[in-house]
């Protein structure tokens, strides 16, 4: 019954938002290089778009289970569809969980074909980060071979940090990456090499030798929930988007985001996000050493799991970031959250920042949604972590 189900939404899915998804994204796909490949298999792909898992299967015709963030199932609706529709099964982002792993020999065991992205994140700037070291593991584990989707025009489409598509392009190509033999022989230092070398990829640089518009009706709207810092004066929060325009509202800054993902204006200081990206993570490390509060932010919602493993209603207050800890204040008490000791932090829907600390689940939204960075919070904790952030362990 659930095979028959799958197999005819599969059918629906391919007639109706498949046709949608190609005529909007404008999708070419080549899987010439994979004709002789048959399931069972691990498709992985570079990670650009929340429709990857819907587009990559647009041309193959057996079942793709994706392995998902355990967030997508939080709600029961959202839920229901990607478990009995759509076939996806969930995985604790950040953390290790077993019941995917079973999960997927049985997929493989009957066959079928298991999605997955090694970088585990989106993109928020077209480049790739490195694959987490456990995909290496498990693709060794499942013993079936993998196939590689190149993803070229997905970041320029719609970034992560965009919440409107753009008309361009997107190419996806489709090769095998690895046999049975490469993973029986194969270590697995050498398997991930592997997958971490196939899946770099830097967007602006391709669009650079290829100069694709993507055509938007507001090119930088809610790019300020990935760049938080001012080029021009190192303000930080200082910067917000309208439509194409992007600028700060402490000095005379200010840069318009062209249908080619490149600034224009005679104050850029950057070509692309990619760049700015960068040189903001550079001020950052340097702001750190010279101010023990990095930042604050009010009106911060703080939810957590209650005993059926529900989200709360929350509590409203002000979180503050120093070199120590995370510290949230509000009319109910105060908590802190230590650096070192903070476990799995990771971003949510692009406006939320969530974590695990000791053993117990954190969840902060921002307000205004989508206006305010949740990413500076990620990135500084995981800078603290990575320099060695101070904890008295509570």
């Amino acid at each position: 019954m659930e095979k028959f189900r799958l197999r005819f939404f599969n059918i629906f899915f391919k007639a109706t938002l498949g046709v949608w998804l190609r005529l909007s994204y404008n999708i070419v796909a080549d899987l010439s290089k994979i004709s002789h490949v048959k399931p069972p298999y691990i498709l992985i792909s570079n990670h650009c778009l929340n429709w990857d898992p819907f587009m990559l299967p647009l041309n193959i015709k057996e079942q793709v289970y994706w392995m998902a963030s355990d967030n997508l199932f939080r709600s029961k609706a959202l839920g229901f569809i990607l478990t009995k529709l759509v076939g996806a099964f969930s995985k604790k982002k950040a953390v290790a969980d077993m019941s995917s792993v079973k999960t997927s020999i049985r997929i493989v065991k009957k066959g079928g074909i298991v999605g997955l992205f090694p970088e585990g994140n989106r993109t928020w700037n077209g480049k790739t980060i490195d694959a987490l070291y456990a995909t290496a593991k498990f693709v060794k584990l499942l013993k079936v071979p993998v196939v590689m989707c190149e993803q070229r025009g997905g970041y320029l489409s719609r970034p992560r940090w965009a919440i409107r598509g753009r008309k361009g392009k997107v190419q996806l190509n489709y090769y095998q990456l690895l046999d049975k033999e490469q993973l029986k022989t194969g270590s697995v230092d050498e398997v991930y090499q592997v997958i971490n070398q196939a899946i770099v990829y830097n967007e602006n640089d391709w669009q650079l030798e290829n100069m694709i518009p993507f055509k938007g009706k507001a090119n930088a709207e809610f790019l300020e929930q990935y760049l938080y810092v001012c080029p021009s004066c190192h303000s930080i929060s200082s910067l917000h988007s309208e439509k194409h325009k992007f600028f700060c509202d402490k000095c005379d800054f200010s840069v318009i985001l062209n249908d080619y993902g490149i600034f224009e204006g005679e104050k850029k200081r950057f070509d692309n996000v990619s760049q700015w990206g960068d040189w903001q993570n550079e001020f950052i490390r340097g702001y750190i050493k010279d101010n023990k509060v990095i930042f604050n932010d009010l009106d911060v919602v703080m939810k957590t799991d209650n005993e059926n493993g529900k989200l709360d209603k929350g509590i409203k207050g002000t979180l503050t970031l120093d070199h120590e800890k995370v510290y949230f204040e509000s009319k109910t008490g105060n908590m802190t959250f230590y650096h070192e000791t903070i476990f799995g932090n990771t971003i949510q829907l692009n406006w939320i920042f969530e974590f695990y600390y000791n053993g117990e689940f954190r969840r902060f939204y921002f307000y205004p949604k989508n206006r305010i960075s949740a990413f500076k919070w990620n990135e500084v904790v995981d800078i603290m972590k990575e320099i060695g952030g101070k904890s008295n362990g509570k």
